[in-house]
């Protein structure tokens, strides 16, 4: 008898020196995300965390840094469509980009308004009861 796969909710990503942990509700019932990497430290909840399905999955993005008149890094996880195995759990691998919006004190710089840096991920998707 085939039963129901869950849905992903906890997703534990890592690779050289990047580690990101998300979830899409918590026992509060806000998603939660946790990076540590290049940029520090930072730890996210509720509506500071971005989610929207496009036609890459479903792209997670927070902001790691933001200097007025310089820069603001913003950190997009692209999470595919999975189905978890019989241990509710699959291991995949993925993309977290790193976009540096650019700015100054008189509007947007001169040429690219935006520089990127992929990251590659890999991890475990799991379906957990919080």
């Amino acid at each position: 008898m085939a039963t129901a796969s869950k849905q992903a909710n906890l997703f534990k990503l890592s690779c050289d020196g990047t580690s990101i942990d998300y979830s899409t509700t918590s026992i509060s019932g806000k998603p939660l995300l946790h990076y540590d990497g290049p940029e520090g430290e930072h730890s996210f909840s509720g509506d500071e965390i971005e989610s929207a399905t496009t036609a890459l999955g479903t792209e997670v993005t927070v902001t790691l840094d933001s200097v007025p008149d310089l820069h603001t890094i913003t950190c997009t996880l692209l999470l595919p469509s999975l189905r978890l195995g019989d241990d509710d759990q699959s291991s995949f691998d993925t993309l977290a980009i790193k976009t540096t919006h650019h700015m100054t004190i008189a509007g947007p710089p001169e040429g690219a308004g935006e520089s990127y840096e992929s990251v590659e991920l890999h991890g475990v998707a799991q379906a957990v009861e919080f």
